[in-house]
């Protein structure tokens, strides 16, 4: 326990753990110093040997920073198919045409309540001097929640239309239909 009577997250892990936990949930370049620091790890060279193996492995990339030194950050191509791979994985082709449907129905009703083709002409209504700022919140929130249903759908059909595990296992040892 730590002097705040609650375990330290870093307890178990290793300073190169600890980095690449960190390094795992950047949204934005960021250089060594400040992987360092989140990572609570002492040694620059450990955070620097680290986040050079991570790239090397295609985990995150490399960049210019507006400085000229060198900054991390994530590799979204990388994390797309490890997404996509995770669905294929967990999921069986029903269960994402589910997900699908739902998101659909979620989306076709969002539309019928505001009387709206379109994400766009939802956004387009925010500024619509009728509103108060409650109701103007509230469309903001469905938008958020729109702009990620439509990346999850995205997501959801790349995996749908991949071979599953599941099915690939009926041709293990025999022939191919």
């Amino acid at each position: 326990m730590t002097d705040r009577g609650l375990d330290s997250w870093t307890d178990d892990l290793t300073a190169r753990e600890r980095v690449r936990e960190i390094v795992t949930t950047i949204t934005e370049p960021r250089s060594v110093e400040w992987v360092r620091e989140e990572a609570q790890v002492s040694s620059w060279q450990t955070a620097k040997d680290e986040l050079e193996m991570l790239v090397d492995f295609g985990q995150v990339q490399a960049v210019g920073g507006d400085d000229g030194n060198r900054k991390y950050a994530p590799n979204y191509q990388r994390r797309y198919f490890d997404e996509v791979a995770e669905l294929i994985n967990t999921h069986t082709r029903a269960e994402l045409r589910d997900e699908i449907a739902s998101i659909h129905a979620d989306i076709d009703e969002w539309k019928g309540r505001f009387d709206v083709e379109s994400w766009d002409e939802l956004e387009a209504t925010l500024t619509d001097d009728a509103l108060d700022s409650e109701r103007i919140r509230e469309r903001n929130r469905i938008l958020r929640q729109w702009e990620r249903y439509e990346d999850n759908k995205r997501l959801l059909k790349h995996a749908r239309q991949l071979p599953h595990p599941k099915r690939l296992r009926r041709f293990e040892g025999g022939a191919c239909p």
